[in-house]
């Protein structure tokens, strides 16, 4: 059963604040994508006191991999051509987010240089 991105938004959400600490200011992912296959995902939290805490991916469910790629099949099927090879996912404690979805062409040729 495909998810909607509204869920899927709301799972990437619930699975960012299961891997936070109690008190924190501002948590984000960034997400790579190079090829059909391959994820790359970074980020991680501003805690009350202004440190930065990376996260920690293994503790992730592994279902946020197949959210990010089923947001980008969402999103690139016909009719709705959003292709984009970079997200940026940021949560507030208050439940808010927002998503930045972006086309790095510098990152499309470097995959491409290197698949040839």
């Amino acid at each position: 059963m495909s998810l909607t991105i509204d869920e899927i938004y709301e799972s990437i959400g619930q699975n960012v604040i299961e891997n936070l600490p109690t008190e924190w200011l501002e948590a984000f992912i960034d997400a790579e994508r190079s090829t059909d296959d391959a994820l790359k995902l970074s980020g991680g939290y501003s805690s009350i006191d202004s440190e930065f805490t990376s996260f920690k991916f293994r503790k992730f469910d592994r279902r946020i991999v197949d959210e990010f790629h089923e947001l980008y099949s969402i999103m690139t099927k016909e009719g709705n051509q959003h292709k984009w090879n970079r997200a940026k996912f940021k949560l507030a404690p208050d439940g808010k987010f927002s998503i930045d979805f972006d086309w790095d062409q510098a990152l499309a040729d470097e995959v491409e240089n290197l698949n040839s």
